[in-house]
Protein backbone atom coordinates (compact mmCIF):
# COMPACT_ATOMS: atom_id res chain seq x y z
CA UNK A 1 0.00 0.00 0.00
CA UNK A 2 1.37 3.37 -0.84
CA UNK A 3 2.38 6.42 1.22
CA UNK A 4 -0.23 8.19 0.64
CA UNK A 5 -2.63 8.06 -3.20
CA UNK A 6 -5.78 9.92 -4.61
CA UNK A 7 -7.83 7.83 -6.99
CA UNK A 8 -10.60 9.66 -9.40
CA UNK A 9 -13.36 7.77 -10.27
CA UNK A 10 -16.13 9.22 -11.71
CA UNK A 11 -20.05 7.67 -11.01
CA UNK A 12 -21.43 5.44 -13.59
CA UNK A 13 -24.26 6.79 -15.46
CA UNK A 14 -23.39 10.31 -13.95
CA UNK A 15 -21.37 12.18 -14.91
CA UNK A 16 -21.44 14.77 -12.53
CA UNK A 17 -20.84 12.33 -9.41
CA UNK A 18 -16.66 11.64 -8.55
CA UNK A 19 -15.34 9.25 -5.99
CA UNK A 20 -11.86 10.18 -4.68
CA UNK A 21 -10.50 7.67 -2.55
CA UNK A 22 -7.89 8.62 -0.13
CA UNK A 23 -4.90 6.32 1.31
CA UNK A 24 -2.47 6.92 3.44
CA UNK A 25 -1.83 10.09 6.03
CA UNK A 26 -3.54 13.04 5.12
CA UNK A 27 -1.22 15.85 6.83
CA UNK A 28 0.62 18.86 5.69
CA UNK A 29 3.13 16.77 3.31
CA UNK A 30 0.44 14.84 1.50
CA UNK A 31 -2.90 17.44 1.30
CA UNK A 32 -1.82 19.01 -2.78
CA UNK A 33 -2.35 15.68 -4.36
CA UNK A 34 -5.94 15.84 -2.94
CA UNK A 35 -6.98 19.72 -3.66
CA UNK A 36 -5.01 18.84 -7.18
CA UNK A 37 -7.70 16.15 -7.44
CA UNK A 38 -10.53 18.27 -6.14
CA UNK A 39 -9.77 20.77 -8.63
CA UNK A 40 -9.75 18.37 -11.86
CA UNK A 41 -12.70 16.42 -10.76
CA UNK A 42 -14.32 20.48 -11.03
CA UNK A 43 -12.73 21.53 -13.93
CA UNK A 44 -14.57 17.91 -15.34
CA UNK A 45 -17.76 19.29 -13.96
CA UNK A 46 -17.97 17.37 -10.82
CA UNK A 47 -20.74 18.15 -8.58
CA UNK A 48 -22.16 15.71 -6.20
CA UNK A 49 -18.23 14.69 -4.85
CA UNK A 50 -17.60 11.65 -2.49
CA UNK A 51 -14.70 11.51 -0.31
CA UNK A 52 -13.94 7.87 0.51
CA UNK A 53 -12.40 8.25 3.83
CA UNK A 54 -11.68 4.28 5.02
CA UNK A 55 -8.16 4.17 4.22
CA UNK A 56 -6.80 7.26 5.70
CA UNK A 57 -4.80 6.13 8.66
CA UNK A 58 -3.81 9.86 10.17
CA UNK A 59 -5.69 12.97 9.73
CA UNK A 60 -3.88 16.42 11.03
CA UNK A 61 -5.47 20.28 10.55
CA UNK A 62 -3.57 20.80 7.29
CA UNK A 63 -5.93 17.56 5.82
CA UNK A 64 -8.62 18.72 7.50
CA UNK A 65 -8.27 22.01 5.79
CA UNK A 66 -7.84 20.77 2.55
CA UNK A 67 -11.41 18.80 3.14
CA UNK A 68 -12.88 21.65 3.94
CA UNK A 69 -11.41 23.81 1.22
CA UNK A 70 -13.11 21.03 -1.34
CA UNK A 71 -16.35 21.35 0.45
CA UNK A 72 -16.34 24.75 0.15
CA UNK A 73 -15.16 25.14 -3.63
CA UNK A 74 -18.02 22.45 -4.75
CA UNK A 75 -20.31 24.24 -3.13
CA UNK A 76 -19.35 27.46 -4.98
CA UNK A 77 -19.89 25.11 -8.15
CA UNK A 78 -23.66 24.43 -6.88
CA UNK A 79 -22.43 21.18 -5.76
CA UNK A 80 -21.68 18.73 -2.67
CA UNK A 81 -19.20 17.35 -1.12
CA UNK A 82 -19.88 14.14 1.49
CA UNK A 83 -17.56 11.79 3.22
CA UNK A 84 -18.04 8.12 3.66
CA UNK A 85 -16.35 5.07 4.61
CA UNK A 86 -14.54 7.00 7.46
CA UNK A 87 -11.69 5.22 9.49
CA UNK A 88 -11.13 5.76 12.77
CA UNK A 89 -8.63 8.56 12.38
CA UNK A 90 -11.17 10.24 9.65
CA UNK A 91 -14.11 10.15 11.88
CA UNK A 92 -12.43 11.18 15.30
CA UNK A 93 -10.92 14.72 14.02
CA UNK A 94 -14.50 15.10 12.18
CA UNK A 95 -16.57 14.83 15.29
CA UNK A 96 -14.22 16.93 17.45
CA UNK A 97 -14.13 19.65 14.68
CA UNK A 98 -18.11 19.54 14.19
CA UNK A 99 -17.59 19.06 10.45
CA UNK A 100 -19.02 15.25 10.51
CA UNK A 101 -22.54 16.19 10.68
CA UNK A 102 -22.50 18.73 7.93
CA UNK A 103 -20.25 16.28 5.46
CA UNK A 104 -22.36 13.29 6.12
CA UNK A 105 -26.10 14.22 6.74
CA UNK A 106 -27.31 15.59 3.69
CA UNK A 107 -27.46 13.75 0.89
CA UNK A 108 -28.73 14.14 -3.24
CA UNK A 109 -32.65 13.83 -4.05
CA UNK A 110 -33.06 11.29 -6.37
CA UNK A 111 -35.62 13.21 -8.05
CA UNK A 112 -33.75 16.49 -8.91
CA UNK A 113 -30.63 17.92 -8.27
CA UNK A 114 -31.14 19.72 -5.14
CA UNK A 115 -29.59 19.14 -2.13
CA UNK A 116 -31.82 18.23 1.09
CA UNK A 117 -31.29 16.08 4.45
CA UNK A 118 -32.24 12.60 4.68
CA UNK A 119 -36.05 11.75 5.85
Amino acid sequence: MPDFDVTQERGVGDSHAWLLTITGNLDTATVQPLDDAVDEVLAAGGRLVTLDLSNVSFLDSSGLRSIVRASNLVAEHHGRLVVSGLSGAAQRILEVSGLIDHLTDERVDDDDDSVEPPP
